[in-house]
């Protein structure tokens, strides 16, 4: 029953973020951001776009990296660099 309501979940997100894209008062990267980040928790294959998207953009490595390492960031953000990381 998770992953339904996970994959339920990331395309509210991922609606949310092309709204909130739309909308002035609705910040959609954050929503973006939170869709990703369940895809790649939840299933192989969102790691697998993760990894492709961190290995052809080379600024999206770099934000990842940079997140991971910043004082306020959370310890599920070292999960999701472990999980992601291009070079494993």
């Amino acid at each position: 029953m998770r992953k339904p309501l996970m994959a339920l979940a990331i395309a509210g997100c991922l609606v949310m973020s092309v709204v909130g894209g739309l909308l002035p008062i609705l910040q959609g990267w954050i929503f973006f951001v939170l869709g990703v980040y369940l895809l790649a928790t939840e299933f192989e294959i969102g790691r697998v776009w993760v990894k492709a998207g961190r290995r052809h953009w080379a600024f999206l490595n770099r934000w990842i990296i940079k997140a991971r390492d910043h004082k306020w960031a959370p310890s599920h953000l070292k999960e999701f660099e472990d999980l992601t990381d291009p070079t494993k």
